[in-house]
């Protein structure tokens, strides 16, 4: 995106540069003791870069279409018609498929290495 004269970098590219000038110049240059702080640092840039990625709502849509019409559900409304029974194995026999295909997306932004140390791989849904 360009304004005047300026071009204006994006958040991901934004981030992009915050972690490599972090990772290679700031973190090399920590004394032991804070090289802990610094990998936390790493890796809540990672997350960030990998939610950035993500499209979020179409996460929650893959999961919510089958069962709520024109985008109504919501995941808090989700949880209340299993806890009541509304909806359940027996009204929607691939409900566990699609909530454990959720958790793995959710996973695939906020933990990765969860699922590569399983010996998954799982695709998230990028941002159009």
């Amino acid at each position: 995106m360009t304004t005047g004269n300026h071009r204006r970098l994006g958040a991901e590219a934004l981030l992009d540069l915050v972690h490599e000038a972090f990772r290679t110049e700031v973190a090399a240059a920590l004394p032991p003791e804070k090289r802990y702080l610094a990998a936390m640092m790493t890796n809540a840039i990672d997350i960030a870069r990998r939610e950035l990625a993500v499209e979020d709502e179409a996460l929650a849509f893959e999961l919510l279409d089958p069962f709520y019409d024109d985008g109504d559900g919501t995941l808090t409304q989700l949880a209340r018609d299993i806890r009541s029974g509304e909806v359940s194995d027996k009204t929607h026999p691939d409900l566990r498929a699609r909530l454990k295909a959720h958790l793995a997306n959710e996973l695939a932004v906020r933990n990765p290495g969860f699922l590569a140390a399983r010996g998954h791989e799982r695709r998230a849904v990028k941002r159009r």
